[in-house]
C-alpha cells in the first residue's frame, strides 16, 4: 500500500539505484506488514471479545510512535533535520497522517473480529476510493479501463462483506449485520471495521497525492507525528485501557514484536527499498503483503476461505495489483511518454 515513502526522493542527483536490494528490502518489508495480524492475535489472547474491539487503537498508536520515533532518527542520521525545520507543513500532510492512523487503528481492529483474509482484503480497497475521491475533488478523469479495473474491486468488497452471498437458496443480495459464529462472534463489525480501514486509507492515498516535493523522510516524519496523534485521540475515544491493564507479560512480548517488526523493521526496509525502487515497483512488490497475511491465517490461526470469500479477495487484490502492471507495461512499449502517477494512486504498503 502506498506509503509516505513511495515516490523516490535522493540527497544525489547522481545517486544509482541498485534494484536489487530494493526489491529485497521491499519484500521484507511487505512481509513485516503481513505479520501485523499474527502479533496482534498474540497481543490479545486471553482478552474478551469486548477488549478486543477496541485495542486495536492502542497497538496502532504504539506502532506509529515507534514508526516516528525510527524516522526521527533518520532524520538526524541523514542530516536532513534543519530541512525538517524549513519544510513548510500544509493540511495534506496534517490529514494524510491522521487518515493513516485511522486506518491501522481500524485495521488491526478487524483482524481481532473477523479473519485476517477478509481485513487484508477489505484494507486494499483503499485505491478505490482514492480514485473516487481524486475523481470528486481533483477532476481526475477514470478511463474506462480504470473503472473497470475499480468495478472489480467494488464487486471483491460486496463478496467480502458478504452483502453477495450464497446460501441454500441460492444467490442473496444484502447485509446480516447479526451473523456471527463461534470463532468470531463480531465478524460483522470486523468486515466494517475493515472497510472503515480501506476508506481511510484511500482518504491517506488521496492525500499524499499532494506535496510531492517534499523530502520522503521529512514527510515520513511529519506522516507518523500525525498518525501517532490520531491513533491516540482513537484511544482516549474507545477506550481500550481494561484491556491493556489485563495485559501479561506474553501480551506485552507480542505488542513489542508488532512495534518493532511491523514497525522499525517493515519501515527502515521500506526507507531502502523506497531510495532503490521505482514507485511502480515498489507497488507490485507490496501486494506480497496479501499472501503473507493469508498464509499466516491459514497456518496459525487455521481459517479457511469460503469461495465467494476467496473470490472476492481475488477480485480486490487483482483490480488494484492489475493497472500497475499495465501501466508498467505501457511505459515499456512508450518509453518517451511521462511517467504516470498511478502507482500511487492504486496502492502500496501501508506506512
Amino acid at each position: 500500500m502506498s506509503t509516505t515513502t513511495t515516490s523516490q526522493t535522493t540527497t544525489s542527483d547522481t545517486y544509482t539505484m541498485n534494484k536489487r536490494l530494493g526489491a529485497v528490502a521491499m519484500l521484507l518489508s511487505a512481509t513485516g506488514m503481513g505479520l501485523v495480524g499474527t502479533f496482534s492475535r498474540g497481543a490479545t489472547a486471553g482478552l474478551a471479545d469486548a477488549d478486543k474491539s477496541v485495542i486495536g487503537s492502542f497497538l496502532a498508536f504504539g506502532r506509529m510512535t515507534t514508526g516516528l520515533i525510527g524516522f526521527a532518527l533518520l532524520l538526524v542520521i541523514m542530516k536532513r533535520t534543519s530541512l525538517f525545520r524549513r519544510t513548510r507543513l500544509s493540511p495534506a500532510v496534517v490529514m494524510g497522517g491522521v487518515s493513516i492512523g485511522l486506518s491501522l487503528g481500524f485495521y488491526i481492529s478487524s483482524t481481532l473480529m473477523t479473519s485476517i483474509a477478509n481485513a487484508v482484503f477489505l484494507i486494499y480497497t483503499g485505491p478505490l476510493f482514492c480514485t473516487i475521491l481524486a475523481s470528486i475533488f481533483r477532476k481526475e478523469k477514470v478511463s474506462l479501463r480504470s473503472g473497470c479495473f475499480l468495478f472489480l474491486v467494488f464487486i471483491g468488497m460486496l463478496l467480502t462483506i458478504e452483502i453477495i452471498g450464497w446460501d441454500e437458496g441460492g444467490l442473496r443480495f444484502g447485509l446480516d449485520l447479526s451473523a456471527s459464529s463461534t470463532e468470531y462472534p463480531n465478524k460483522p463489525l470486523g468486515d466494517l471495521f475493515g472497510l472503515l480501514s480501506g476508506v481511510f486509507y484511500g482518504m491517506a492515498l488521496f492525500f499524499n497525492g499532494y506535496r510531492k516535493d517534499m523530502d520522503s523522510i521529512v514527510r515520513g516524519t511529519w506522516n507518523f507525528t500525525w498518525a501517532a496523534v490520531a491513533t491516540l485521540c482513537m484511544s482516549l475515544i474507545l477506550k481500550p485501557w481494561h484491556g491493556v491493564s489485563a495485559f501479561s507479560s506474553s501480551n506485552w512480548a507480542w505488542a513489542a514484536g508488532l512495534f518493532l517488526v511491523c514497525g522499525l523493521f517493515a519501515l527502515g526496509f521500506l526507507v531502502v527499498a523506497g531510495r532503490n525502487l521505482p514507485a511502480v515497483e515498489m507497488s507490485t512488490i507490496s501486494y506480497w503483503e496479501c499472501p503473507v497475511a493469508i498464509a499466516c491465517g491459514l497456518l496459525f490461526f487455521h481459517e479457511s476461505l469460503t469461495a465467494l470469500g476467496a473470490l472476492g479477495g481475488l477480485l480486490i487484490v487483482g483490480g488494484g495489483f492489475a493497472p500497475i502492471i499495465v501501466d508498467a507495461l505501457d511505459r515499456r512499449r512508450h518509453p518517451s511518454q511521462a511517467p504516470a502517477e498511478l502507482a500511487q494512486a492504486q496502492g502500496g504498503e501501508l506506512p
